[in-house]
């Protein structure tokens, strides 16, 4: 029984392992119905890796009927992140409204430090014979012209640094999400017929010294916070997948096995007795 139930804990353990390391999310959208992010190859994502994602959807035909595909780039982004955001951001609301919407809240990397969607762009602008544009936060103002015709935008977040974590995490998320909110609604003001893709990528050491470095806009309109504000459960995240899953592994293995194996030893009877048979006559034994 023990040896079973370790057997299933290290076949598990990979696998749970997997649904969280090198996965970022893959968002999507459209203000009219798209057969791309319908697609098959592109709804099943979850099963393959984001370059695979990517290249099946800039490949399919009706891809460039939209006026303008945004490609949002995130490095550091995880599906945690996603959580803490509120369901009054654009984000949210632009899932929850469009026509056709696509998440994928778990998609494998596979060693790629690029975001497969933002270094595609190009490829995608020159199919489809748009004007290809590139923005970040350092850019003051975002150089779109619907009289030019249609437009792929390609969007470069801060990354956010792995080793930032709980309120100071949840604080640069809420700072990157209103300026992107605002960013997006010049672009939906300008298009009518429109795709946003929001996809995490890995953050790599340059990443993460550009975001010490290239977040002023974000440093200047911050406000200073009080760490005594608020509980516990709103300074600090407690709960993190790690934990989850040595919590489920020490409830759902580690106790039964416990359990099962002292019992298995409380079981165990002694075939030896001290107790005298009847009928026993010791000066009889010993004249014997």
């Amino acid at each position: 029984m023990a040896g079973r139930a370790l057997t299933l804990l290290f076949a598990l353990l990979p696998a749970a392992a997997s649904a969280y390391s090198h996965t970022h999310p893959v968002l999507a959208w459209s203000s009219h119905h798209s057969k791309a992010l319908s697609s098959p190859a592109v709804v099943q994502g979850d099963k393959a890796d984001s370059h695979a994602i990517a290249n099946a959807l800039y490949t399919h035909d009706d891809i460039c009927e939209h006026d303008a595909v945004v490609v949002i780039d995130h490095a550091g982004l995880h599906a945690s992140d996603l959580r803490t955001l509120e369901p009054s951001c654009h984000v949210a609301k632009a899932l929850s409204t469009a026509p056709s919407s696509l998440r994928l809240p778990y998609v494998e990397s596979r060693g790629h430090h690029a975001n497969p969607f933002q270094g595609l762009a190009e490829t995608l602008s020159s199919r489809c014979g748009s004007r290809s544009v590139h923005h970040t936060t350092d850019h003051g103002v975002l150089e779109i012209d619907a009289g030019k015709g249609k437009h792929v935008v390609s969007i470069s977040l801060p990354a956010l640094e792995d080793g930032e974590e709980g309120a100071s995490r949840k604080s640069s998320m809420t700072e990157h999400q209103s300026w992107l909110s605002s960013e997006l609604a010049k672009i939906e003001a300008l298009f009518s017929n429109y795709l946003v893709i929001y996809a995490g990528s890995p953050a790599s050491v340059l990443h993460a010294r550009q975001s010490t470095t290239s977040s002023s806009t974000f440093d200047a309109a911050a406000a200073p916070t009080d760490p005594s504000a608020g509980g516990i459960l709103k300074r600090y995240q407690l709960l993190t997948p790690g934990l989850i899953l040595a919590l489920l592994v020490a409830l759902f293995v580690l106790l039964p096995i416990i359990f099962v194996g002292v019992s298995a030893l409380a079981s165990i009877q002694s075939p030896l007795s001290n107790d005298i048979p009847k009928g026993f006559n010791a000066e009889e034994k010993k004249n014997q």
